[in-house]
C-alpha cells in the first residue's frame, strides 16, 4: 500500500513538472511571436538626392529706364503690362525750365560772340601800336589776356548750350527695347532728377529667374547646371523647371542664419509665373537612374547589438529563412548614391533580395 502511494505522488510530481515546461515553453514560443520582422525587396529603379529651399521669381534681363534729364512728368504715354516698341515714346518731362535756359544761353553766345570781335580789334590794334614802339609790350600782353579771356567765355557758353540741347532732348524718354511694361514709378506732376527710374520694361516673359536661398550646410553641393524644381501658390499642382545658372558667394545673414542665394532660370512659355511669386523649389543635387537600391530605412534597423559592427562598414540583415534560430543574416554592402529615400547598392545584394526594413511588437 505504501508502495502504490509512493508511486502515485511521483507521477503526480512527474505532471507537475510536465505542466510547468510546456507552460514555459508557450511562453517563450509567444514572446517570440510577439516581434514582427518586415522586410523590403531590393529593387531596380530611380535613386535621387535633392534638398528644399524657397524662392523668389523675378525678370530676366529686366531694364529699369532711368531720367536723363531732371524736371517735371508732364506725361506718361504708356500703361501697365501694354506692350512697347524700342524707340516708343514712354514719358515726357515739361521743358519749359530748360527753354528758358536755352534763351538765356543764346543771349550769352551773341553778347560772347560781340566782346570777341571787340576785343580782336582791340588786340590787332595793340599789336600795330607796338610795331612802331608807341605802347609797352605789357600792354600788348594784357590786350592778348583780355582776347582769349573773352573767347574762354565763349566756348563755356557755347557748352552750356549744347548740354542744354540734349537736355530737352532727354525731356522726351523712349524705350530702349521691345517689351512690356512692368511698373512705372512716377506719375505726372512728379518732380524727376537725373537716374530716377521711370519705367521697368521686361523684354520676355517667357523665361524669367528664381533666387533661391541655399543654407551654408548645403551649399557645398550646389553648382551650375543642377535642375530646380519647384511649386508656386497659385498653381499647387503644377510643376516647373529649371536650371541653376549661378551660385553666389555672398554671405546674406539673417536671423542668426547664414545663406547664399543661387539664380535658376526657367521657361515660362504658358505666362503662368508672374513676377515677385514666391515658390518653393527642391534642388536635384545627384540622380541616378536603372541602379539596385533598397529603402534608406534598411540602414538604421539592426536586430542586433549595434557595437558589433566595424566602423565604416555597411551592414544589412537579409532574409534567409530559420537560421541557428534567425530569420535573418548579416551581409555587408558596397553603397553608391544616398538618396532622400533610396540608397544606391553597388556590391553585395542582388534584385529580388529581401532586406530587413522595420522591427516592431504585436499589439
Amino acid at each position: 500500500m505504501q508502495k502504490l502511494k509512493s508511486i502515485f505522488k511521483l507521477r503526480y510530481l512527474i505532471a507537475i513538472i510536465a505542466v510547468i515546461l510546456i507552460i514555459v515553453i508557450i511562453r517563450s514560443c509567444n514572446k517570440k511571436s510577439d516581434v514582427v520582422y518586415t522586410y523590403d525587396k531590393v529593387t531596380r529603379g530611380e535613386v535621387k538626392k535633392t534638398i528644399s529651399v524657397t524662392g523668389e521669381l523675378g525678370i530676366l534681363d529686366a531694364v529699369t529706364v532711368l531720367s536723363k534729364a531732371g524736371g517735371v512728368v508732364e506725361n506718361i504715354y504708356v500703361g501697365f503690362n501694354q506692350h512697347v516698341s524700342k524707340g516708343s515714346l514712354l514719358v515726357k518731362l515739361d521743358p519749359s525750365a530748360i527753354e528758358q535756359r536755352l534763351l538765356k544761353l543764346e543771349v550769352a553766345m551773341e553778347s560772347a560772340k560781340l566782346e570777341i570781335k571787340s576785343a580782336e580789334r582791340s588786340l590787332e590794334d595793340k599789336k600795330n601800336l607796338y610795331k612802331d614802339n608807341l605802347i609797352s609790350k605789357r600792354a600788348m600782353e594784357q590786350a592778348e589776356l583780355e582776347y582769349n579771356s573773352v573767347l574762354n567765355r565763349f566756348k563755356q557758353t557755347k557748352l552750356d548750350y549744347e548740354q542744354a540741347l540734349i537736355d530737352r532732348n532727354n525731356t522726351r524718354v523712349y524705350s530702349p527695347i521691345d517689351g512690356m511694361v512692368i511698373n512705372i514709378f512716377v506719375g505726372v506732376g512728379s518732380p524727376v532728377g537725373v537716374s530716377t527710374p521711370l519705367v521697368l520694361l521686361a523684354p520676355n516673359l517667357k523665361r524669367m529667374f528664381l533666387t533661391i536661398n541655399i543654407d551654408e550646410s548645403d551649399i557645398g553641393i550646389v553648382r551650375k547646371g543642377q535642375e530646380v524644381l519647384f511649386t508656386v501658390s497659385a498653381f499647387p499642382e503644377r510643376k516647373f523647371k529649371g536650371v541653376i545658372e549661378e551660385v553666389r558667394m555672398n554671405p546674406i545673414k539673417s536671423g542668426g542664419l547664414v545663406t547664399y542665394q543661387s539664380i535658376v532660370v526657367c521657361d515660362n512659355d504658358e505666362l503662368l509665373l508672374k513676377p515677385g511669386m514666391t515658390a518653393t523649389a527642391t534642388v536635384v543635387i545627384d540622380q541616378k537612374a536603372d541602379v539596385l537600391r533598397v529603402s534608406n530605412q534598411a540602414f538604421i534597423i539592426s536586430p542586433e547589438d549595434p557595437g558589433n559592427i566595424p566602423e565604416g562598414k555597411k551592414i544589412l540583415w537579409v532574409k534567409a529563412g530559420i537560421t541557428a534560430g534567425k530569420l535573418y543574416k548579416r551581409r555587408e554592402v558596397k553603397v553608391g548614391l544616398v538618396g532622400d529615400m533610396y540608397t544606391e547598392i553597388i556590391d553585395g545584394l542582388k534584385e529580388n533580395e529581401e532586406v530587413l526594413v522595420k522591427i516592431h511588437e504585436k499589439k
